[in-house]
């Protein structure tokens, strides 16, 4: 992970909660019921932010989050002591390089995590690398609007959006497809729907992935 995505959300760790926090709510929240964690589950939350979604876990539910940003997750932690979250566990972590377990989690979400990271495809596979075999896998990411013109504006405005550090434009069927993570179902979430809520199983041949992509650890 680039140093400058790091700085950006050291700053934007002081005013996420009161902006993008209200922006993504209605995503966050259809999230978690998509997700309908049970008892016992072991999730992963990729990005975890400032830990918005930690109380909408339930605490029977085990919870790790990891994110790029120490301040980010310097925020995440008060909120873990604030509502007295034993369940949950916090690690500062890059995505495209994990340092769980094959075959560990349950369930895996990465928000606003994909158009982020410099390398999405490793992203997808170290995520496929540490969830189990057919655990779920949910991605909820900003893809844009659904009309033409706004479309190519976006796409023409991406370079900008990169350097703010809110992602570059991809094409996230193509991605999921090249990651082998065929769509079990969608939802468009957040004002005027530019997001897209995935939830795929992780049913594919996972030794030949990691073998492909050199990504197995030892445990």
């Amino acid at each position: 992970m680039s140093e400058h995505i790091k700085k950006v959300y050291s700053f934007y760790a002081w005013i996420y909660d009161a902006f993008f926090g209200r922006i993504f709510e209605h995503g966050r929240y259809t999230a978690f019921n998509m997700m309908n964690v049970k008892p016992n589950e072991s999730i992963l939350e990729v990005g975890m932010g400032t830990g918005l979604s930690l109380p909408l876990y339930p605490k029977e539910a085990h919870v790790t989050g990891i994110d790029i940003s120490k301040e980010m997750l310097d925020k995440a932690e008060m909120k873990k002591q604030y509502y007295r979250l034993s369940n949950v566990s916090l690690y500062n972590m890059d995505a495209s390089s994990m340092s769980f377990a094959d075959n560990t989690f349950d369930k895996v979400i990465a928000s606003h995590v994909i158009t982020v990271v410099p390398d999405p495809l490793s992203a997808l596979n170290e995520i496929k690398r540490v969830c189990k075999k057919d655990g779920e896998i949910f991605i909820l990411n900003y893809t844009g609007c659904n009309n033409r013109i706004i479309s190519r504006f976006e796409k023409f405005i991406s370079p900008f959006r990169e350097k703010l550090g809110l992602g570059k434009h991809i094409d996230l069927d193509e991605l999921l497809e090249e990651a082998h993570l065929p769509i079990e179902c969608e939802r468009r979430v957040n004002f005027l729907n530019v997001c897209r809520l995935i939830k795929c199983k992780n049913n594919s041949v996972f030794a030949e992935t990691s073998l492909t992509f050199g990504l197995h650890r030892d445990s």
